[in-house]
């Protein structure tokens, strides 16, 4: 980990480049829609190095059977009807015509590992002590911030974040975001010292709404799919990069900073790690 300070955040000293050493993990050929599985398996598995007997349960095949699913979606009479990726994997994870899912289920699927070890009574095991943590909240409930997450969102509100994000064009200016999203994370980098998993986009790519069908259990909600979603692990950052373990390529990438803020605020800034 690099150690070049910047000062403090409420008492939080801030380094000016950070970086978390995390065993890479490609999410093919196995899991093709995966990304997020494989992210949750990178981050429990750095954080319960120490615990041999839990390497192999939080493997990313695992993790994949074990998330909770709902179905695709399907044609029902003249509707598209399917899950809803705030409340589970839509899809399965092993299906490369399937979609993913967000912040709550990946939650859970971490939270449940831990209640798991714990119901275990295993004393000698590491993760007894840690918890799940969702930052997406807490980066969507700042004041100033612009399109924070909301439930059910219609397709005109994520159209209209989507391209609020990518028309903006000098960061740090007056009429954009400030940066105050971002530093919850570099926050928790510095203080944890545990990875993040993030929502962006498959290599950054311009996102779009692709895909609109009705929540198979609630059906007076609209589901608008945005492609090309993705999930990752935050690892660190740089003055002008994000360091980013991406199961789509298998390697640790270095993203530019201005992209890479875009995207993720466009995917409604999500954001999933862990505590102790």
């Amino acid at each position: 980990m690099n150690s070049n300070s910047s000062g403090s955040s409420n008492n939080q000293e801030i380094k000016k480049d950070l970086l978390i050493n995390v065993d890479i993990q490609y999410q093919y050929p196995s899991l093709p829609t995966g990304c997020e599985v494989t992210s949750v398996s990178m981050l429990l598995k750095h954080c319960c190095k120490g615990d041999d007997n839990d390497q192999d349960r939080y493997s990313k095949e695992v993790l994949a059977e074990q998330v909770g699913k709902e179905q695709d979606p399907c044609q029902d009479h003249i509707s598209l009807v399917g899950g809803n990726p705030y409340r589970a994997f839509v899809g399965l994870p092993t299906s490369k015509l399937s979609f993913g899912m967000f912040h709550q289920p990946v939650y859970h699927l971490i939270d449940n590992q831990f209640n798991n070890s714990n119901d275990n009574n295993n004393n000698n095991n590491n993760s007894n002590s840690l918890k799940a943590i969702d930052l997406t909240d807490k980066c969507n409930d700042l004041a100033n911030i612009k399109y924070p997450l909301k439930l059910n969102e219609s397709e005109e509100y994520i159209k209209s974040r989507l391209d609020h994000f990518e028309t903006e064009t000098t960061s740090g200016s007056d009429d954009d975001d400030d940066e105050s999203d971002i530093e919850i994370l570099k926050n928790h980098l510095n203080k944890y010292n545990y990875p993040i998993i993030i929502w962006m986009t498959l290599e950054l790519r311009k996102p779009s709404i692709t895909d609109t069908w009705i929540d198979v259990n609630v059906p007076e909600n609209e589901i608008h799919w945005v492609s090309p979603e993705h999930c990752a692990l935050l690892v660190g950052y740089n003055e002008n990069e994000f360091i980013i373990n991406d199961p789509h390529t298998g390697k640790v990438e270095y993203y530019n900073k201005d992209l890479f803020l875009k995207r993720w605020r466009q995917m409604g800034r999500q954001a999933v790690s862990i505590i102790q």
